[in-house]
Formats: structure tokens, sequence, C-alpha cells
């Protein structure tokens, strides 16, 4: 085989420069004026950016162009030279070449041959799949490789020259490692990053524009992240945690507040598209587990449709939503969790990182569910997801932190199982431990968030943690960087927080119902409950109804309290006992209950065993839906079509089922 030089046939570069094109109309077009261009390649943005067009790999094309006898890079060397000695008006033509040096840098891994030189040039050597001569090309491309620094330095040239008509330059040169640290630094940060790093910018009051120490910054954002980690990727929360890549952040940080004007962060992923996050939501009912995605509205966007390999995902959303509705195309969790899942429409975008085998799940009463998170802290309820590949790691956080492993049971996704709830406890065991548990997509880093402790909870269940009793208020912890005067408010007035961080909140004559604490952008409420004297029950048709007091239910049929939220709160109720179904048969099934009404419950509905319903109004509040689960709107068809009649609140009952009908599509709803 002959060598190739730099006047390769046409051929040999009509891959590369669809590449090129595509490269520069995404991340060098002119949408990106005034804005950081920050050139992430990973294998999942390679599958978007390729889309449904029949062209080859990115490393392949690249590959086709360079020559493998010799100086590999001179192919594309020779055409940058040609190109600065005309107009200029376009990218250097190195864009593929460049993009192909970042996606070694993405797929190096710590646990493969360190993170250092040798590592990036085997992982460069594997992206581009040398035609021949297997590993015997990796020396040249590290021998050479200053010929790739020369052509970073073309594009921040060119980038300098367009005065930010085409993006502003986040190229820098790094004092170690100089030559792979342009690649590196690309790497860290994706676009979607960007909208995180302007509030944290706002958050941290600097001024727009201004030089900023990066070490400072570095500093600043590690505590920042861990109260405000929405919106930051996977790949550059790792970094945070890193000491090696912490030093390519820094000057990183430092050129995006240079380039930063002031604005209000307004997202940006591929063509300053808005991102979504999708988290797994499992949620529990009388059915068991159901498992669905919680996407959380984005400020402006009431609808978008998605293109993605599989089809197009709808999003939509009411004026008070705070999550979408998903509809068509919606990809299967599973198989998101194990492949990746890359989406854009033409507002916003969505992106879900590949192979997790362990997901962390907290309550969220927001998504109305366990939801999955990748912050754990102390003093708060964990489930845990896992794979079979991913059960050791969990078994070693777990007996590390003094949990006994129980056998987990089946989840509702294939391959997937489920741990039972843990909490905890000690801070510096639990950072201790999940460094060395090789889980990757969940940190902890030491007091970041505020937690509540002791107290005399109401109940214990799902949708009740956050109950207490009148004068047995819980305490609050308040992380060190939240000591200051000022910091941590209770109801929007300050709280003199002592220097050990545990503020008792019983003796501060606070009133039944919801209280909000709030520090640094975390918030944290609780609800307080008047205790009542036992009293005579009375039929469930007459209850007054008022949050705080408790109904007569009956122990059989479906009972079950609603919400303003459209959502149901199933009512635990006990077992007629054995021997009294035994001994008076004939009275069977007409016992009664006395239950708790928890804060939030607008309605109790009662279905009997014959399926006649009776609702009863507890509170007057007019309904404020959000997205109903699969199972919320299996019990809405049961009782959609029932209406009220000679009393006051029909109207009001009218409007809920008004509202529960909006959410079935058209045609598809009938009377069950």
């Amino acid at each position: 085989m002959s060598a190739r030089s730099g006047n390769h046939p046409s051929s040999y570069w009509a891959a590369f420069e669809w590449w090129q094109a595509r490269l520069a109309s995404v991340f060098f077009g002119e949408h990106r004026r005034g804005t950081p261009v920050l050139f992430f390649i990973d294998k999942a943005e390679l599958l978007t950016l390729r889309g449904e067009d029949e062209v080859e790999e990115l490393g392949t094309a690249v590959s086709s162009a360079l020559a493998w006898h010799g100086n590999p890079y001179t192919p594309v060397v020779d055409r940058c030279r040609t190109w600065r000695l005309g107009k200029r008006e376009d990218p250097p033509p190195c864009l593929p070449l460049l993009a192909a040096a970042v996606l070694a840098a993405a797929n190096m891994q710590r646990n493969e041959r360190g993170v250092g030189a040798p590592a990036y040039y085997a992982r460069l050597a594997e992206v581009l799949q040398p035609p021949w001569g297997g590993d015997r090309h990796r020396k040249p491309l590290e021998n050479y490789y200053s010929a790739v620094v020369d052509q970073w330095g073309y594009l921040d040239e060119w980038l300098r020259e367009q005065a930010g008509g085409r993006g502003l330059s986040t190229i820098k040169e790094n004092p170690t490692p100089r030559k792979i640290g342009y690649a590196q630094s690309q790497a860290l940060v994706r676009a979607s990053d960007h909208a995180a790093l302007i509030r944290f910018f706002q958050a941290s009051h600097v001024s727009p524009g201004q030089p900023a120490d990066g070490a400072w910054l570095l500093e600043k954002l590690k505590g920042w992240s861990v109260i405000n980690p929405k919106g930051l990727s996977q790949r550059l929360r790792q970094a945070l945690d890193s000491q090696t890549e912490g030093r390519l952040l820094e000057p990183l940080l430092a050129t995006l507040l240079e380039g930063w004007d002031g604005t209000a962060a307004h997202g940006c992923i591929d063509g300053g598209l808005l991102p979504v996050s999708l988290r797994v939501v499992l949620e529990e009912d009388f059915m068991g587990w159901e498992v669905r995605w919680h996407a959380e509205a984005v400020d402006g966007v009431d609808r978008d449709s998605l293109q993605h390999p599989g089809g197009t995902l709808e999003l939509a959303s009411g004026a008070s939503d705070q999550a979408y509705a998903l509809s068509g195309a919606v990809p299967g969790v599973a198989q998101a969790l194990q492949h990746g899942f890359t989406a854009r429409g033409a507002k916003t975008a969505v992106r879900i990182e590949r192979g997790r085998d362990v997901l962390a799940l907290r309550e969220d009463p927001v998504a109305g569910g366990w939801t999955d998170t990748d912050v754990l802290t102390v003093f708060e309820p964990y489930t845990f997801l896992f794979t079979k590949s991913g059960q050791s790691r969990l078994q070693r956080l777990l007996a590390d932190t003094g949990h006994r492993w129980y056998q987990p049971g089946a989840a509702p996704l294939q391959g997937w199982h489920i741990t039972p709830e843990l909490q905890f406890t000690d801070e510096s065991v639990l950072t201790a431990a999940l460094s060395r548990s090789g889980i990757q997509n969940i940190r902890h880093v030491l007091g970041h968030r505020l937690s509540l402790r002791n107290g005399l909870r109401v109940q214990k269940e799902w949708n009740h943690r956050s109950l207490f009793l009148l004068g047995g208020e819980p305490d609050v912890m308040v992380p060190q960087e939240f000591r200051e005067p000022g910091l941590v408010t209770l109801d929007g007035q300050p709280l003199l927080v002592p220097a050990d961080g545990l503020v008792v909140l019983r003796g501060k004559d606070l009133a039944p119902g919801r209280h909000v604490l709030t520090a640094g952008g975390a918030e944290a409420d609780f609800y307080l409950e008047q205790g009542a004297e036992p009293q005579a029950g009375h039929p469930v048709g007459s209850a007054s109804g008022t949050p705080s007091g408790s109904v007569t239910v009956p122990l059989d049929g479906d009972a079950r309290f609603l919400t303003a939220r459209g959502h149901f709160l199933t009512i635990r109720r006990p077992q007629e006992p054995a021997w009294w179904k035994d001994r008076a048969p004939v009275l069977g099934g007409g016992g009664t209950a006395r239950v708790p009404v928890p804060p939030e419950a607008v309605w109790l509905v009662v279905i009997s065993e014959t399926g006649a319903p009776a609702v009863t109004l507890l509170r007057s509040q007019d309904p404020d839906f959000g997205t109903l689960s699969r199972a919320a709107k299996d019990f809405w068809s049961k009782i959609a079509l029932f209406g009220l009649t000679g009393v006051p609140h029909a109207t009001l009952w009218k409007r809920y089922r008004e509202a529960a009908l909006s959410q079935f599509p058209r045609g598809g709803f009938t009377r069950v």
C-alpha cells in the first residue's frame, strides 16, 4: 500500500468534508454570536450530529484523510496552510481532527492506564482506527501531536478575528498537560452546562466580563454545585472532584466568565437549545411499583417536538405546570439508561448519559415519587436501583456505611432491582465509602443541604415524612457555609444559627400548617399538625373537613384522598380481624376506621364494592393539576364522570372533573 500524501483524491476527503461542514454549522455558526463556544464531543453527541445521514463515522472519516506513513497529520496541516493564505471566511479545515482529539479525551478512563498522556494517545488511536499497523501508530500520533496543538491555535485565532460573531473562544493553553490539555479542557464542559454556570456566576456576585482567578472560581463552583446540581453534566461534576482535571477547568471557567454578558441563564445545548432533564421516577401505589420519567418544565417553553432516531418525543405543559406531559415516541427507561438517549427540538433538547447501572433515588414531592438524584446526603431516606453489573459496587458502599445487605426486590425495569429504604448518618463515613465504591454518577459533599432532624412525626409513610406534631417541631441542621447571620430564613425571617449548626425550632410559637426553610438556594419545608382530643366519629358523608382533622372511612371498598394537583393518597386502613369474620359473617364488611387527613388533601373519595362513589369535600381549593401518572389517570377514569347535585361544592367538583378529563386524549375516554 502506498503512502497517502496531502494531495489525496477527493474520495478520501468526502466524509471528512461532510463532518467539517456539520461541525462548523453546529458549533461555529452565526447563532453562536457573543456566546462562548464549548467544543464538547462524545459518542452520544456524534450520534446526534450524524443523525440519519449515511456518512462514515467521525474517526473513520478522519483516518481516511490522514497519512499513516510518517507524520499522520500532514494532509490536514497542508489544508490549514492553504486556508491561512485565503479569505478565512469559514473555520479552519481541521474541525474533524480536533473533534476526534476531544472524543479521545472524553473516552479516557481513570482506571485504564491513568489520566495522562499514555492513556490519551491510546484513546486517540482507538478513535482514529488506523487502516493498518494496529498499535504501531500510537507513537507517531504522539510524536507529531504538536501539529494538532497548532490547529487549536488556528481555531482560536480565527474566532478572535470574527470578534465574537461566530462565538467566543474558550481555547486556553494549560501548563500541565500542555499538549493534550486543549482537547481535555473541551471534553469537561458541555454546552448544556453553560446555563448552570451562568447561574453560578450570578449567585457568586461576580461582574460580567471581569478577569477572575480560575482557582478561586473553581473552589466556589465546588461548593455551589452540591447545593445546585441541576443542569451540571455528570462529566463536569466528576471533573470538580478531580485535582488533575480541576487544573484544566480553572482557565476555562475564567474564560467563560470573561465571555458572559451579564444576562440571565437561558440555557444552551446544540444551537442554543434549552436543556430538559429526564429523571427516573418510581411511584408506589396499591398496584405495586410504576416507573416513569419526570421532565421538569423550562420557563418560556410550553411545548416542543424533539426528534431522535426512534421518532418524535412531544413535550407539553400548562401555564402553571412544573413538569411536561410526555407523549409520542417516549424512550424506554431501561434502554435509555443502558444506551443513552439524545433528542433535539426547535427550542429544547434532552440528553441521558449511557451506561448507568446504579441509581440513587430520593423522595421528591414535585415528581410525586422516588426520583433519581446524583447527590447523597445524611439524614434523608434513599433507595437504590441497580443492575447485576452495579451490584458489587453498591454492596461495598452499603457495607462501608454500616448497612446490612438485604434481599433486594424486583424493580419494574427489566434487569434492575431495588433496595429497601435506608439512611446515612455520618458524613465523613459516607464520603470515604462513596469514594471507595467506584460508583461514578453519584457523589457526596460535606454539609451541602438543610436537613430536618428529631421532632415528632405524625406518620412515617411517603407524603407524611415532613408532617410533625405541633409542639414537637423538628430541628434543622445548617451546613457550615450557611451559618453566617442572615443566610438562613424560616418563613422569610432570618434564623440565628449557633456554632454547631443545629437550630431548635421548638418554642418559636409556630402555627399549624406549612413552614419553609431556605439557605443559599436550598429549601426544606415541613408541616405542623394540631393534636386533637378523642371525639365521636361521624359518617363519611357529613365530614366538614379540615386538613388537620380526621375522617371515618369504611374498611371495605376503595378509599383515597385527592389533592389539588390531581394526585391520590392511598389510605392505610386496618383489616377486620379474622375472628370477627368467622363469628359474625352477616355483619362482615360493615366496619369503619378513623384516619387522619393529610394537609394536602382536598377531597375524600370512597368507591364501594358495588362501584358507587361517594365524594366529600375536606377543604375548598381550586384545582391545580400537574402531569397525572398512569395510576392517577386510572383512578380518575372511575370517578371523572360522577357528578354531585344539591351540595354547595358541586361546582368545585365539576372543575376538578374537567381538569382530570383534559389529561385524557380526545376520543380515548369512556365510562368505566
